[in-house]
């Protein structure tokens, strides 16, 4: 389903999203495990370094994420953001493919937007 896709989620996200992703046999990491608390700027430059899109739920994450381009940000706006709407929300996203690469990615309950980074 996601090829060669890599994620890192936010840890707004929560633990069982993340497990939940793993089961579904998805290349998923969490700031949970093991860098909780971390600042974004450090997010994002994980995911620069290790390749990967960064999930999150926080909205001032993506104004950021935007003048420093990761690889790409999937931020999820939902009204409601229990575990099973966030892990359908993140698939929805997921259909997109390479279209999540260089590009801030919003997902609601009925839309997704994509936003380009700006060149560096």
């Amino acid at each position: 389903m996601s090829g060669s896709l890599r994620f890192l989620l936010d840890e707004n996200l929560g633990i069982k999203v993340y497990e939940e992703l793993r089961r579904m046999n998805l290349d998923v990491q969490s700031v949970i495990s093991g860098r909780r608390g971390i600042g974004d700027l450090e997010i994002i430059n994980i995911a620069k370094l290790h390749n990967k899109i960064i999930v999150t739920m926080d909205k001032d994450f993506g104004h950021l994420a935007l003048s420093h381009g990761p690889l790409g940000v999937i931020l999820l706006r939902l009204r409601d953001p229990r575990v099973p709407n966030r892990v359908k929300a993140l698939l929805k996203a997921i259909e997109l493919k390479e279209k999540l690469y260089g590009c801030l990615t919003v997902v609601t309950e009925t839309s997704i937007r994509r936003r380009p980074f700006a060149p560096p």
